[in-house]
């Protein structure tokens, strides 16, 4: 069995809001392995990001984690003054963001932002060499010449790669990736996928990746975490995730997939929207767009319990719901 190298812990996280004190993030605990790639899914709102950014201890303004532990190799980054986790950053812990307009330096040519992100210590031109050497590993052509280009010279899918390199630069053990291929065409999001697949080969690197499509999370994640309103809803292996969903959260995105072997059916989606934090309700946070709901459903939080070797689920109801298998969903066949 592979080391555990990162182990989240009945996390908790709050953001301070006109005066009160919103949930976003809400016992959340999973772990990942030693060259995993762990994937989180979910509609936007559900605190994937947040999950990440309190992680790294990058959450914005008035966003503070306040429960629980997060254990990186058996340190909690938690416990850690600024200058101890600073030095984490980037050297054991890198982070790809959503936007790398918005994350890239307009002004800064990508190699200056390169071989500033390079921590060990090296003359000039021995960073200038790892810039280009990075540049290449993420497949960004000809790095010699394009190393002195801006962030507008560069396409969507290069730019991420830039991104990619800036997060390598000094050698993080641990990658968080949210949501890198959003803004991406289907055609670059698969490049970036098989460069995300190349890079845990080549350097033996954890991943947590934070995406909302299903079929970018079919192709890469070793196992998925599905989160809802701050709260995690099942875990389980990708594979086990796709063929057989135990939870009626899980089983609706399924449903609301696109696939040609559906051909003829309305398309699915889930009535409702997801609740706004502070707006919930006792009970289960799925209750009221949840097709399976009952009465104990409105009363009580269901505890994440295993029903199956590696499958944990969050619903009262699961030995009663008896719910669809989807081999065909996004390849698993």
């Amino acid at each position: 069995m592979k080391e555990k190298i990162l182990d989240v812990r009945h996390l908790r996280t709050e953001f301070l809001t006109e005066g009160k004190s919103l949930t976003t993030v809400n016992d959340v605990s999973f772990s990942v392995k030693q060259g995993e790639i762990f994937g989180i899914i979910g509609e936007s709102g559900s605190g994937k990001s947040v999950t990440c950014r309190s992680i790294i201890g990058l959450l914005k303004d008035k966003g503070c984690v306040t429960g629980g532990e997060i254990l990186y190799k058996g340190i909690d980054l938690r416990k850690l003054k600024l200058k101890e986790m600073q030095k984490i950053r980037g050297s054991e812990i890198g982070m790809i963001f959503q936007e790398p307009m918005t994350t890239l330096n307009p002004v800064v040519t990508i190699g200056r932002q390169i071989t500033e992100a390079i921590r060990e210590k090296m003359t000039k031109r021995e960073k200038t060499e790892r810039a280009i050497e990075l540049m290449r590993l993420v497949g960004i052509p000809s790095p010699e010449e394009r190393i002195n280009a801006y962030a507008h010279q560069f396409s969507g899918g290069m730019r991420q790669r830039a991104m990619i390199a800036i997060a390598l630069a000094s050698g993080p053990k641990l990658l968080l990736a949210d949501e890198p291929t959003t803004a991406l065409d289907v055609t670059i999001q698969y490049q970036i996928i098989h460069l995300l697949k190349e890079l845990r080969q080549k350097i033996g690197m954890s991943m947590i990746f934070v995406t909302h499509d299903l079929g970018v999370a079919s192709q890469l994640c070793d196992r998925i975490a599905v989160m809802y309103a701050g709260r995690i809803m099942e875990i389980a292996p990708a594979r086990e995730i796709f063929m057989n969903p135990k939870h009626p959260y899980t089983y609706g995105l399924m449903r609301a997939v696109p696939s040609i072997y559906r051909k003829g059916e309305k398309l699915y989606s889930i009535e409702g929207t997801p609740p706004v934090p502070g707006s919930l309700s006792e009970g289960c946070p799925f209750s009221p767009r949840c097709d399976f709901c009952e009465e104990e459903c409105k009363r009580m939080i269901p505890e994440l319990t295993e029903e199956s070797a590696g499958h944990y689920t969050r619903c009262s109801r699961i030995k009663k719901l008896g719910l669809g298998t989807y081999k065909k969903v996004s390849g698993y066949e």
